[in-house]
């Protein structure tokens, strides 16, 4: 059956908007005078395509705005119908209106929230739904939403700050090799083209020069066809588990940028679990679901020792200890926080460390990378000038 939206009257006052779902839009019609409505308008609804993934997702960025409206709009008094509604309304993401509109029709067909979204779940994960689920059960269904968005924030401002610290260094390259692509594709061959026009012999660097312009010229469609299926690949490769393991545990090895990746996840792992035992989810569960969002293979292997370690009856320090790629202070706090009662905010405290920590890790990979691009690139393009000044030099003293 198809989905369709309607707006519909009932009496001279009540005016309902919503969807249901029909063969036909008569037959849609037609239920809806069976409840007592008269139809003004019915129509197909679009499928959000973004939503079922044959198309953009709904941006993080979007999801943590939406969540943090509604946890708003409930502390205000609105009910969550309400509220929905309101969102809805204000939403300029077409695919987003199109989600919130189904959810908002869930609702008041006497769905629970958390039910309904798990209807879309390219949009809410599983951490996101197994939250709100708690919120639910506590009747702290705003408090929940809150910290639901101060996580997805906290997440987007690790990504901007990565993203941020790269940019410069990948930006250098790029203008580098579109240089060094230039001056051996165009400029190179019509200089050398001169010099060989008036008999000058060539230096063996001008040599050099000369054969790796001829190649890529002559074999520059075939270039691009390789780096092409190389990249294929490797993404292909890449997304073997046994490959991507061994390509995680490389990037926790790696000087700097490993620490940035260890200090990454375990931000994410300790906010994250904080939340979900500040809002009542059981420990395994907590693990369980934390473990889902872990992107690093290595660290997702040992969270879910961890857990193991924890249902055999270990504390949450003492599984943590065992792990090698969980440094001693997270196991130490732990160890005071579940003594004292509090490990949520230990945690919490933890997950803010790290992300300090975080930030002067992106600091120092930005101020390394930015001399070690500049040094490479310069250092090509330095021999490719030495290669078409040298027979000009030549010259010069063949003419004194």
């Amino acid at each position: 059956m198809a989905k369709f939206i309607y707006k519909a009257k009932k009496g001279p006052d009540e005016i309902l908007e919503g969807n249901i779902e029909a063969d036909s839009e008569q037959m849609a019609a037609n239920k809806l005078m069976q409840s007592g409505y008269y139809p003004v308008w019915i129509k197909k609804q679009e499928i959000a395509q973004g939503v079922e993934g044959r198309n953009r997702k709904i941006r993080a960025k979007e999801l943590a705005s939406f969540t943090r409206q509604l946890s708003e709009l409930l502390s205000s008094g609105l009910t969550l119908y309400n509220a929905l509604n309101v969102i809805e309304n204000q939403t300029e993401n077409a695919q987003l209106r199109l989600v919130i509109r189904d959810i908002k029709d869930s609702i008041r067909d006497g769905n629970f929230f958390s039910e309904s979204l798990k209807k879309y779940p390219n949009v809410f994960s599983n951490v996101y739904v197994n939250l709100i689920k708690s919120g639910e059960a506590g009747s702290l269904l705003n408090e929940v939403l809150g910290n639901i968005a101060d996580f997805l924030d906290k997440e987007e401002d690790i990504k901007a700050k990565i993203i941020a610290a790269l940019s410069y260094p990948i930006l250098i390259g790029v203008v580098g090799a579109l240089t060094i692509f230039i001056l051996i594709t165009f400029v190179a061959p019509r200089l050398v083209n001169m010099l060989t026009d008036m008999g000058q012999a060539l230096p063996l660097p001008t040599m050099i020069l000369i054969s790796l312009s001829d190649f890529i010229k002559r074999y520059w469609v075939l270039i691009i066809v390789f780096m092409g299926a190389s990249a294929l690949l490797l993404k292909s490769a890449i997304q073997q588990p046994v490959v991507k393991m061994n390509i995680d545990r490389l990037k926790l090895k790696l000087p700097v940028f490993g620490n940035m990746v260890k200090h990454a996840e375990l931000a994410r792992f300790t906010r994250m679990l904080s939340a979900l035992l500040k809002n009542g989810v059981p420990m395994l569960n907590s693990l369980k679901i934390t473990s889902g969002i872990i992107e690093n293979q290595v660290i997702k292997k040992d969270l879910d020792f961890i857990h193991d370690d924890v249902r055999a009856g270990s504390t949450l320090a003492l599984a943590i200890k065992k792990r090698k790629n969980f440094p001693i202070l997270i196991s130490n706090m732990a160890a005071v926080g579940e003594q004292g009662g509090f490990l949520d905010r230990t945690l919490l405290n933890i997950a803010n460390t790290y992300e300090i920590e975080l930030d002067r890790i992106v600091k120092v990979i930005t101020s390394l990378l930015e001399p070690v691009f500049i040094l490479i690139i310069g250092s090509i393009v330095g021999f490719i000038v030495i290669a078409m000044l040298l027979p000009i030099f030549q010259i010069s003293l063949t003419a004194h």
